[in-house]
């Protein structure tokens, strides 16, 4: 069973949690916060690395169940973990947690790679959807388009980011390239997951555990990958079409992601196009000629982290 839980966030109204004294007791740095606007009091502190607040209107949780279980989060939980951690938290706070709503979930899990995690980030392309964000020479970030962001992806460096917080290195991970690979499903969970509730018991039941798996994985199939030009691709053009095209491929394939992503944005703000089908035919047809297989190859870097995530869903039962 692979690893694949980290943060989550849920919440339990009071009519479901009953008595919340006893979790308020648990809180470490424990204050008392008043919202201006409503009256409301509300009661926040620390469980471990949890972030926990307290109302008359229920108890919010928030943070790594990952680290919370585990020395640290560099190692993510499986099925039958995230139920020992949920039993560990309902303990503790004294509330059944398996009772509360999920209201975020992250799902990942780290990759040792034969490179630097950052030379993966330029074969990773543009996703239908998704804003490409590059925030650090270290974070690659897939944001949804949209105010609200209800969904995300990450790239990163698993290893800087223990080391910048001076977190703990399994042994089994130090000196290697580590790439930690997360999807993020941030709100509104039941209409994205298409499930009528996502609730704590749900993490750790079988049939939602390799479904998220499968979500995860899908996730990364969507994301155009850069390619190589082929070596013998001159060879085979017979018409100027032909000719058009290769040129075209070598083109997309030295622009960086990012920068053909401005381009449409800049076609859309100026209005090209004044029907908006124009700009996903153009957007197919830049994909269609970066995929062509007789021009274009795929690139090693890709294959490696397509054998990576293929290895996860093959091992999730």
């Amino acid at each position: 069973m692979v690893n694949m839980y980290d943060t989550i966030n849920i919440w339990m109204n009071r009519v479901e949690a009953g008595d919340l004294s006893a979790s308020t007791l648990c809180l470490t740095d424990a204050k008392e916060i008043v919202n201006k606007d409503t009256g409301a009091v509300w009661t926040c502190g620390s469980l471990e690395n949890l972030k926990i607040a307290i109302s008359m209107m229920g108890i919010s949780v928030k943070g790594s169940l990952a680290k919370f279980y585990l020395p640290d989060n560099t190692f993510t939980l499986n099925q039958c973990q995230v139920r020992e951690a949920m039993e560990k938290l309902s303990d503790t706070l004294k509330i059944d947690i398996s009772e509360a709503k999920v209201t975020r979930i992250d799902v990942s899990t780290n990759f040792i790679m034969q490179y630097e995690a950052q030379c993966y980030y330029s074969v990773l392309g543009l996703c239908t959807h998704f804003n490409r964000v590059q925030a650090t020479n270290n974070t690659l970030y897939y944001q949804s388009k949209g105010k609200d962001q209800r969904h995300s992806m990450a790239f990163y460096d698993k290893a800087r980011e223990v080391s910048d917080r001076s977190g703990i290195m399994p042994d089994v991970f130090k000196g290697e390239n580590l790439l930690r690979y997360e999807s993020r499903w941030n709100k509104r969970l039941p209409q994205q997951l298409k499930e009528c509730e996502v609730m704590g018991r749900t993490l750790y039941d079988e049939r939602f555990y390799n479904k998220i798996v499968s979500l995860w994985a899908d996730d990364y199939f969507k994301i155009e990958k850069q390619k190589n030009i082929n070596i013998d691709a001159m060879d085979k053009i017979k018409t100027v079409s032909d000719a058009t095209d290769f040129i075209c491929a070598i083109a997309l394939q030295k622009l960086p992601p990012d920068e053909v992503q401005n381009i449409l944005v800049d076609m859309k703000q100026q209005k090209i196009f004044s029907d908006a089908k124009y700009y996903s035919r153009l957007k197919k047809k830049l994909k269609d000629i970066s995929n062509k297989t007789d021009i274009t190859e795929t690139d090693n870097l890709v294959k490696e982290l397509d054998t990576e995530i293929r290895n996860v869903l093959a091992y999730k039962r």
